[in-house]
């Protein structure tokens, strides 16, 4: 592919990327040609229709989470930092994947399983040598309790930033490697206030 050509691809994801995260699944596409400052048939001559442009849009979010995560392999706030990026894309991507047919999303999935489960693995490495999870606790877990905080960001009970600081304090205290008060809760790496809602 042409550099022109790669470039014009690169900025239709971004703006695809930001067009759904602030304005929904259901946005208009003029919505992100706009954005991208192309041309309609510039963005069919790279995404056949909507649901391939959100795959891509998908797909390079993990691609970034990974590189960020393979790049702070070790770093012992890496933990807390991904659970809130990743619940966040989560809470974006999932309704914007249910817009695409099963049969396309499988298959993405599919795709996609090796590179995800990396990132999982590389966050409970990291967790595990920091002695921040126990032993027993898997990726599909890890997997679990991001959906769960990402769930947590659309609560109707509270605001976003409140129920998303709960349902992390709940999540951290439940995987934190603590067993004779040897280890630290991953909670004393958020910074200093950012739960004061929940701990008032």
């Amino acid at each position: 592919m042409r550099a022109d050509a790669l470039e014009h691809r690169r900025r239709l994801i971004e703006a695809a990327a930001h067009v759904f995260a602030s304005q929904g699944p259901d946005t208009p596409l003029q919505a992100v040609i706009e954005e991208a400052g192309c041309g309609r048939g510039t963005l069919y001559r790279h995404f056949a229709d909507r649901a391939e442009l959100i795959m891509a849009v998908v797909e390079g979010e993990i691609e970034d989470a990974l590189q960020t995560i393979e790049t702070r392999a070790g770093d012992p706030a890496l933990l807390v930092d991904a659970l809130t990026c990743q619940s966040r894309a989560a809470s974006i991507h999932f309704p914007l994947l249910c817009t695409v047919d099963e049969d396309r999303i499988q298959a993405f999935a599919e795709r996609l399983r090796p590179r995800y489960e990396r990132m999982l693995n590389l966050l409970l490495e990291t967790a595990r040598g920091c002695g921040q999870v126990d032993d027993g606790f898997t990726p599909d877990m890890l997997y679990m309790a991001i959906e769960m905080l990402g769930a947590a960001r659309d609560s109707k009970a509270m605001p976003e930033d409140k129920a998303f600081a709960l349902a992390l304090r709940i999540v951290l205290d439940g995987v934190r490697q603590n067993p004779q008060g040897a280890h630290k809760s991953l909670s004393s790496f958020l910074k200093p206030g950012e739960c004061r809602e929940v701990d008032a």
